[in-house]
């Protein structure tokens, strides 16, 4: 079915391709639209909102922010968000430095177990918003890794020698950031390890929807998400997570016109978007 990627990541944060070929890449797949949801950044957004004029596809501004609470990650996608509101909100602002901290302690430990990186060039090539994932392709280019995953494995994961907490909000903050920039949010992927007691509270916090469709879910998780989702009157998602070709490929999953549209109606509509059903 036709439909909108509502989940996508580009070279701005984790992805491998830069928005406007994501843009090009979501039109020749057949798709109707497209979000660009980047974690932690808009950086991407005016590229991506100019190739999509300039193709007459349509682009919707968004954004991810990984979340945490009792230890759980727990991620809120953004649509419709004012870039420029974004960006004035000094929280923003304080995730990405949280974010360049991080790159610099994982190279000072992994120097000290014996591998040279350049945390300079790592941070060149990570764009607006660098992580764990870039350390790690910078390990495997280095030869201290062999994949990605054992990189994560032994080194950079939660637990192993060189992984670094760093500053991540709360969803509910990250709920209220959404909602203060005039976006709709909406929790992703709530399968990959959200505690099902979360569910009422998130609600009762004003998201709009629930990310039921992901390629991560199985068939009974996206049911169940998507009756909770009709239960509360908000809108049922579908996203490919997409960050690199051949895995999670553009599109596998997506949010049709009319999950789209209650989105936006909701979004639109204060009063209804938070009220418990």
């Amino acid at each position: 079915m036709a439909g909108f990627d509502t989940h996508v990541h580009s070279t701005a944060s984790d992805g491998v391709l830069h928005p406007a070929e994501l843009v090009k890449r979501a039109q020749q797949c057949g798709l109707l639209g497209m979000a660009l949801t980047d974690h932690d950044t808009v950086d991407g957004l005016a590229e991506a909102m100019a190739a999509g004029q300039e193709l007459g596809f349509p682009v919707i501004t968004g954004i991810e922010f990984s979340s945490e609470i009792y230890e759980r990650d727990v991620h809120i996608l953004g649509y419709w968000i004012d870039a420029a509101k974004l960006r004035a909100d000094g929280r923003l602002a304080a995730l990405q430095q949280s974010r360049i901290r991080r790159i610099y302690e994982m190279v000072r430990r992994l120097r000290i177990l014996g591998m040279e990186l350049d945390a300079e060039a790592i941070l060149a090539a990570a764009g607006g918003s660098p992580g764990r994932p870039h350390v790690a392709l910078a390990m495997v280019n280095a030869g201290y890794a062999v994949s990605v995953r054992d990189a994560f494995q032994k080194w950079l994961g939660r637990g192993v020698p060189a992984y670094v907490e760093r500053k991540k909000l709360s969803p509910f903050e990250a709920v209220e950031i959404i909602r203060a920039a005039g976006g709709a949010p909406v929790l992703a992927h709530p399968g990959c390890g959200v505690p099902d007691a979360l569910l009422q509270p998130l609600i009762n916090a004003g998201i709009y929807g629930i990310e039921a469709y992901h390629p991560e879910h199985s068939p009974q998780m996206e049911k169940k998400y998507a009756r909770i989702a009709l239960h509360h009157r908000l809108a049922a998602l579908g996203g490919s997570d997409f960050h690199t070709p051949g895995i999670r490929e553009l599109g596998c999953r997506v949010t049709t016109v009319g999950q789209l549209g209650k989105l936006a109606a909701l979004k639109n509509d204060e009063t209804d978007a938070r009220r418990i059903y």
